[in-house]
């Protein structure tokens, strides 16, 4: 370069440096640009005018002018630390740790060089370099709290957190008036889980500068946590005040009143946010919380689908939008959201509860079990996953263990309802004589605790008090232990006379239920100028031939109905609400033998061909029900635990089993030499006909409770039925529904293994009598 063009761009570097020291940057600026146009390598030109459009925002034209300077003159330490440091804030760590490497290697007792170390190093996760940097700076300039501050962070990645918050209130005293070291301070202590000192330390933050929106905000976000719910949102609305369009301040407002569950007030929360930001992804997330809480769960769906078309990585959304599947019935899709959000989040809890829930609901007990465990190994404090736990252990029958969980779930939060009835359900099931009580505290904590409610009936019922049982009982549909509840353009009976009137009886349980609230149908069918009886398809010539005063039709198909059915009477009931008006004592019991009555045709038909076969008593048997729960299965016995009764001789028995059984037949007759007899065409499972008309023919069934059982006993012929108590009992030893069934109940200390001997003992007895000429246990049929 000339000597003539040195002397030209020094003249001009000693006016810009004089303008840009007075502050008159835009001066400053142009003489700078005159300079890099004159020689594009000027390095102090370059390297000053750097900081000035740095300063103004321009940071990647920032970055370009501190390479050219840092290039020009690689042996001037500042040139590398104001590149490194534009670097960093342009996120670009890694060139930035080099920048400074070199600035440190050119300067050793530069603190700011070492500073910019430090920070380099800690944003690429070295902890150790970067405490290493930090406190070589700290004894360069001791009474800078610059240094501290980075030392902190420092400290507390490496989780030494008494020391890294020692830091912090270090440089608080070292420079009071700085905001920044409060709100350093502040922000630690929040995040370490010491609110009220953090609310403290914002509090000291905005004396120094009150308008500071994001201070405000993390104010409210620890008053929140400390459950201070007005002091949060005051702290929102300060946020708010001085930054209107502070989106996060607004989304933490809805996100307080979601909590406080002013669902409709948060979603308006929300939806301000996203009138701002459209993509905010928190705000559509929260959103979906709103519309869900509200019911609206289409509209949560939808939302949490745009959150993931922002972000597909989000495991909370995609956990979420399970939550929202599952309640629009969709449930295999829900459980591949909860699959796919702990594929992002293996140690996502409430993912592993919602997946472990499924698989409980789903009788999947072996892979709900370890989800649950691993849920609250993560979140031991996590009421609610416990008693979700708890829940499934009751299911599989693990009663000691569940009992455990539902306790530890009550330490943490003692009015947790659902591990109350959890409790009850527990003790009723090992005979414990109070369990209703944990059933009264769980309706005492959430008033409207259907499963509750419902659990407490079963239990009043069992127990003899109507009147309450029933009352409860009501609540199936909420607790889900009924089909989903109807809605009718006509009112429901609720005990107004009906004379003149045309009631509608609805089905709402299995066959099984049917047949046992159709014990109510004379009485209804009495009252009413006109009854019309819906039922399961397969029973509509049964009920029709059993009912004769009545209009009996098949349940018609409702999926997807949204509006308020139609029906040609003046009331409507479920099928379950008839005995709280017409069974409300037990005196309200009627003694009638039998309420179903056989086709007399194909039951002569089946006389002749059970006469063909006959050798002794006419005993049918059934082992168990079609829906073979896990609940279930300690009601049930297999037919090798049948022996005993097999044993007993005099008797033909006939298989009443529903389902496919003939290998169980086969292995029991090979073992035990005794011969079950069936017929092949007999379709047991749909053709009621067919099978009421066999049964009648019978002397005597032995069942547990199954439809079998229950289809028998309205027929009136005589059953046996094997299993626990339930609150079908209503406060007797037996059943009073159903006159010709007698209860056979393990006593205490006993499994149903000893049932089954006390029925063979039995059985030998009637046979002795029979012999004797003096009693039939089944009713005399024509030969």
């Amino acid at each position: 370069m000339s000597g003539n063009v040195t002397r030209q761009t020094d003249s001009l570097l000693r006016l810009a440096v004089q303008h840009h020291n007075a502050g008159q940057t835009e001066r400053a600026e142009r003489f700078y640009r005159e300079i890099l146009r004159l020689d594009p390598q000027h390095c102090d030109a370059a390297h000053l005018l750097g900081h000035i459009v740095y300063q103004d925002g321009r940071r990647k034209a920032a970055t370009a002018l501190f390479v050219t300077a840092a290039r020009g003159n690689a042996s001037v330490g500042s040139y590398h630390l104001a590149l490194g440091q534009a670097l960093l804030d342009e996120g670009r760590a890694g060139p930035a740790l080099a920048a400074a490497r070199r600035a440190v290697a050119l300067s050793p007792d530069d603190a700011d060089a070492l500073c910019l170390l430090g920070a380099a190093a800690g944003r690429l996760g070295k902890p150790v370099p970067a405490f290493r940097a930090f406190n070589a700076a700290v004894r360069l300039v001791p009474d800078a709290p610059e240094p501290r501050l980075g030392l902190g962070g420092a400290l507390e990645d490496l989780r030494r957190i008494d020391a890294a918050i020692g830091c912090y209130r270090l440089a608080v005293r070292l420079r009071p008036e700085d905001v920044g070291g409060w709100i350093a301070l502040a922000n630690a202590l929040r995040r370490w889980s010491r609110p009220a000192e953090a609310v403290a330390a914002y509090q000291e933050a905005l004396k120094r500068n009150v308008t500071n929106a994001s201070v405000w905000t993390n104010l409210g976000a620890t008053w929140q946590s400390l459950g201070q719910h007005g002091h949060a949102r005051e702290s929102y609305n300060g946020a708010l005040r001085y930054q209107p369009d502070n989106v996060e301040a607004r989304n933490n407002l809805g996100l307080l009143l979601h909590a406080q569950g002013r669902h409709a007030d948060a979603r308006a929360c929300f939806a301000a946010v996203l009138a701002v930001t459209p993509h905010y992804l928190p705000a559509l997330v929260n959103l979906g919380l709103a519309e869900a809480a509200l019911g609206r769960f289409d509209r949560a769906v939808a939302l949490y689908r745009r959150a993931l078309g922002v972000d597909r990585r989000q495991a909370e959304a995609w956990n979420n939008l399970g939550n929202a599947l599952k309640a629009t019935g969709r449930r295999d899709e829900a459980a591949a959201c909860w699959k796919r959000a702990l594929a992002l989040n293996p140690g996502f809890a409430d993912a592993l509860g919602n997946l472990g829930a499924e698989f409980r609901d789903r009788e999947q007990f072996a892979q709900a079990v370890p989800h649950l465990r691993r849920g609250v190994r993560l979140m031991p404090g996590h009421a609610p996953l416990r008693a979700v736990l708890a829940y499934t252990l009751s299911g599989e029958c693990r009663f000691l263990e569940a009992a455990r969980a539902c306790r530890q779930a009550l330490a943490l939060e003692p009015a947790l309802a659902d591990p109350l009835c959890t409790l009850g359900l527990v003790e009723q099931r090992i005979g414990m004589p109070n369990a209703r009580r944990w059933f009264d505290r769980a309706v005492a904590a959430v008033p409207n605790h259907a499963l509750a409610r419902f659990n407490r009936g079963l239990v009043a019922l069992e127990q003899g008090a109507l009147t309450t049982g029933w009352a409860d009982y009501a609540s199936r549909f909420q607790a889900g232990r009924a089909r989903p509840s109807r809605r009718f353009t006509i009112p429901e009976w609720r005990g107004e006379p009906l004379d003149g009137k045309r009631l509608f009886v609805w089905r709402e349980q299995g066959v099984g239920d049917e047949f046992l609230f159709a014990s109510c149908y004379a009485d209804a069918i009495r009252l009413a100028g006109a009854v019309v009886i819906e039922c399961e398809r397969r029973l509509v010539p049964l009920f029709t031939r059993s009912f004769p005063r009545a209009l009996v039709r098949a349940e018609q198909p409702l999926t997807g109905l949204t509006e308020a059915e139609t029906v040609d009477c003046d009331y409507h009931i479920p099928a379950g609400s008839l005995p709280r008006l017409l069974r409300d004592q037990l005196g309200s019991f009627p003694a009638r033998s039998s309420w179903l009555f056989p086709d007399g045709t194909l039951a002569a038909d089946w006389r002749e061909r059970l006469d063909s076969e006959q050798t002794g008593l006419l005993v049918g048997i059934s082992w168990r029900s079609q829906m073979m729960t896990q609940e279930r299965q300690s009601s049930y016995l297999p037919l090798d635990a049948w022996g005993s009764v097999f044993a007993v001789p005099g008797v033909t028995f006939v298989n009443l089993q529903y389902d496919e059984c003939r290998a169980e037949i086969a292995q029991a007759e090979a073992r035990f030499g005794c011969p079950i007899y069936g017929w092949t065409g007999l379709d047991l499972r749909d053709d009621f006909e067919e099978t009421a008309a066999l049964i009648s023919n019978l002397d005597l069934v032995i069942a547990p409770a199954n439809s079998v059982a229950e289809l028998s006993g309205a027929l009136g012929v005589p059953v046996w039925r094997f299993g626990h108590r339930d609150w079908t009992h209503l406060g007797t030893g037996g059943r009073p529904w159903y006159p010709s069934m007698r209860v056979f109940q393990p006593l205490a200390g006993q499994g149903l293994d000893d049932v089954m001997a006390r029925i063979a003992g039995e059985l030998r007895r009637l046979l002795r009598v029979d012999r004797m000429g003096e009693k039939r246990v089944g009713r005399k049929r024509g030969r």
